[in-house]
């Protein structure tokens, strides 16, 4: 069996990063087989997140675009192959394959899948402009700090980018369970996120139209009275629904279906993190605090409440009409 083939991802959620790895690894037994690595000077192919600023521009600098499979919208000139999201991984190992049998093999012909129309293919990129391969070593000259410079600071700004609080703190909650509503609703509301609910997905597409949200929380099963279930709604927000911030909505799966298959198939729809039912707190605490968010501090009980109005000489609260 062949060494595997460094392949290196370049922009992209986390979440999706993190999918797209794993299933390098579980697709690890076939021929040819890829390692994802975080240094793009030791990937041969990189699988690039076209949707992502700056990045085309990068890989365009570093004479890369024609070893990159671009995913997203757009693709610049001379790419090596485009695929549009969702991103489905047999897909993107098939463009890998392709690329592996063209560089391998010169006589043997286009890639096995067409790129959409407009995108040229490593090989009719113009003579005069070859491509750097990552095993032909770093570029040498002048440009060389430059290029290693622009490259750390794209790369820098790409994490700021991601780490950036999300101007909208309103959350969409998405379940055909009440009771999970009232309790996911209880934690986000500690984080000073306003909320509101839905139990199908037509009711969430409603609330989805007429008000922006920086947050959607989905369950996959939305039950029968749903038309979509959750990796199709999170599909539907991702492709048409940005706020005025200019991106769409965060959208977090939490769903009980939460094993390597269950992930990766959110990841394909698009989703930024997935969680799972029950909800696991920490990991909840973990995600809110990389978009910016902190939690303040426990509401006091209601005995607790009641105790200090009787100390104070005041009237207890009584319960809250509906919900918050």
């Amino acid at each position: 069996m062949s060494a595997p083939i460094p392949v290196a991802l370049l922009g992209f959620s986390a979440f999706e990063r993190s999918a797209l790895a794993s299933y390098f690894r579980i697709a690890e037994q076939r021929q040819p087989c890829y390692q994802h690595v975080l240094d793009i000077d030791e990937a041969r192919f990189i699988v690039a997140d076209a949707d992502q600023s700056g990045v085309p521009d990068l890989l365009q600098t570093l004479g890369r675009v024609g070893d990159a499979v671009f995913i997203g919208a757009h693709s610049p000139e001379g790419a090596a192959s485009w695929m549009m999201r969702p991103i489905d991984p047999n897909h993107v190992l098939r463009e890998l394959d392709g690329l592996v049998t063209q560089r391998d093999n010169p006589g043997s012909g286009p890639l096995p899948l067409v790129a959409p129309p407009g995108v040229a293919r490593a090989a009719d990129a113009p003579a005069s402009a070859p491509q750097r391969r990552a095993d032909d070593g770093p570029p040498s000259g002048p440009m060389d700090l430059t290029v290693r410079r622009a490259t750390a600071a794209a790369l820098r700004a790409q994490r700021e980018a991601r780490l950036r609080p999300n101007p909208l703190r309103r959350a969409l909650l998405v379940d055909d369970s009440e009771l999970a509503l009232h309790f996911l609703d209880r934690q986000l509301k500690r984080y000073g996120l306003e909320t509101e609910w839905a139990t199908t997905s037509a009711k969430a597409l409603e609330l989805l139209a007429r008000v922006p949200f920086g947050f959607v929380f989905l369950d996959i099963d939305l039950g029968p009275r749903s038309d979509l279930d959750g990796l199709a709604l999170c599909q539907h927000i991702k492709h048409q629904h940005v706020h005025p911030g200019g991106r769409a909505p965060l959208v977090v799966m939490v769903s009980a279906f939460a094993g390597p298959v269950d992930r990766v198939r959110s990841t394909l729809a698009g989703a930024d993190a997935h969680l799972p039912k029950p909800l696991e707190l920490p990991a909840l605490d973990l995600w809110l605090r990389q978009q910016g968010l902190e939690r303040g501090p426990e509401p006091s009980p209601p005995v607790a409440q009641a105790a200090g109005a009787v100390a104070s000489g005041e009237p207890a609260p009584g319960p809250t009409p509906g919900r918050n």
